[in-house]
């Protein structure tokens, strides 16, 4: 880098007495780009181009440094679009599109307050994370809440119980209940402060297709 020197050929100092150094112009700014389009100008049309310090042509410099801010909007709208095309980088009312796209309209709520890194990580986690079953209806919602949930299944013989002429109460062979599955019972008693919506979205994205879930959640 070069050192920024004044009239008499000094260096340039800070209040602190150290070296100024020109960094030259920020790449995708509007002086940036006034320089690149100076650069391409037909020679002859206009004095040479010694820098923006001695331009011999204001009154073009001031014009070229108009259409360069529009570049340089365009440019840093571009590197926002840029950023919104990956998870990892996405963020705002973009994550929430993306929560969207990838779990369905209701399928991944933010949380009241759930700042852009948390409210990522959960995506990600629930992008791998196992469905359908039991505990995996069991973790999402310990995840979420922070409390692993009270899980019954009418139709589990361990949940409730079966009389057996072998085995008697609590055998495994016959059970009494709803013979009819496809229901569970799920109480929680969360840790963290959860919304109820989210939570049920949590659930709805990770149970079997068709199984009804009858939830009470305990504040």
């Amino acid at each position: 880098m070069a050192i920024l020197r004044d009239r008499d050929i000094a260096s340039l100092q800070a209040t602190d007495r150290k070296t100024l150094y020109d960094t030259g112009i920020a790449p995708g700014s509007a002086r940036d780009f006034a320089r690149r389009l100076r650069l391409i100008l037909p020679a002859g049309w206009f004095p040479a181009y010694r820098g923006d310090e001695v331009e011999d042509a204001p009154i073009l410099q001031s014009l070229l440094t108009g259409f360069g801010a529009v570049l340089a909007s365009i440019w840093s709208l571009m590197s926002f679009v840029r950023r919104q095309t990956r998870m990892g980088t996405t963020d705002d009312a973009f994550l929430e599109v993306a929560a969207a796209d990838f779990f369905g309209p209701s399928g991944m709520v933010r949380l009241n307050l759930e700042k852009d890194t948390h409210f990522r990580r959960r995506m990600v986690s629930s992008l791998v994370a196992p469905l359908n079953t039991r505990a995996a209806v069991s973790e999402a919602v310990r995840r979420l809440s922070g409390a692993a949930p009270r899980i019954i299944e009418p139709g589990n013989v361990h949940d409730c119980g079966a009389w057996c002429q072998v085995g008697g109460y609590g055998a495994s062979r016959t059970r009494y209940g709803a013979r009819q599955g496809g229901q569970f019972f799920l109480e929680v008693y969360p840790k963290l402060p959860v919304e109820q919506r989210a939570l049920h979205a949590a659930i709805k994205a990770t149970k079997a297709s068709g199984v009804i879930a009858w939830i009470r959640m305990q504040a």
